[in-house]
């Protein structure tokens, strides 16, 4: 088993969806315990290191400035009104684009696919998104193919999930595949959530195959 940390960056901007950063990183902040070791290494960050306003009036910290954050091996896009601000902020989808070449996993949260497809992300993928994103996504990345229906999708480095819940199956998913199911399900268990891989609850649908 991989005893080094994976580096997760979280990336954060003003109106982000609590829920899509608070239900993936509860995931990934729980998987391990009971080895007492972190498996991922989360750090939020932004375009400067500062204090984000949430769409839920609660603020959360991002400590790290884009160009500071170490190269990470999964990056997290959740979504919310904020990450459609966040479009024309060239920080953001010029920091996504650079690091692609090292990402081993991108998981994208409601809107935050739009942020993946800005970056040229989502090229030929199979995105799953919310229906009001599904028109902007082609435009953004015409050969993308948005999903209104799937929980979540895996396609290519990219997992993405249209709602909160589904993020938290995606992120389920993520920690089967890297850390073994049993691992996922204690996971699952542990924060009281219902999930078992493929089950009618939690499909995800991979490269187009159930």
């Amino acid at each position: 088993m991989r005893t080094s940390s994976r580096i997760v960056a979280v990336v954060l901007f003003d109106e982000v969806e609590l829920l899509d950063v608070a239900g993936v990183l509860a995931v990934l902040g729980a998987a391990g315990r009971q080895w007492n070791f972190r498996p991922f290494k989360l750090l939020t960050v932004a375009t400067t290191a500062r204090v984000v306003e949430t769409r839920s009036q609660i603020r959360i910290e991002a400590k790290s400035s884009l160009a500071d954050c170490p190269a990470p091996e999964i990056v997290v896009v959740p979504g919310g009104y904020g990450a459609r601000r966040a479009l024309s902020d060239p920080a953001v989808s010029g920091y996504l684009r650079d690091v692609a070449p090292s990402v081993a996993h991108f998981l994208s949260v409601g809107h935050g696919a739009l942020l993946l497809a800005s970056a040229g992300l989502t090229t030929d993928l199979d995105v799953a998104v919310p229906k009001e994103s599904a028109v902007a996504l082609t435009e953004l990345s015409p050969g993308a193919r948005p999903d209104v229906a799937a929980r979540y999708r895996e396609s290519g480095s990219v997992l993405s999930a249209g709602t909160a819940a589904g993020g938290i199956d995606a992120a389920l998913h993520l920690v089967s595949k890297l850390l073994g199911k049993k691992q996922a399900e204690t996971v699952a268990t542990s924060l009281g959530f219902a999930w078992t891989e493929g089950s009618a609850a939690s499909v995800a649908i991979v490269d187009g195959e159930e």
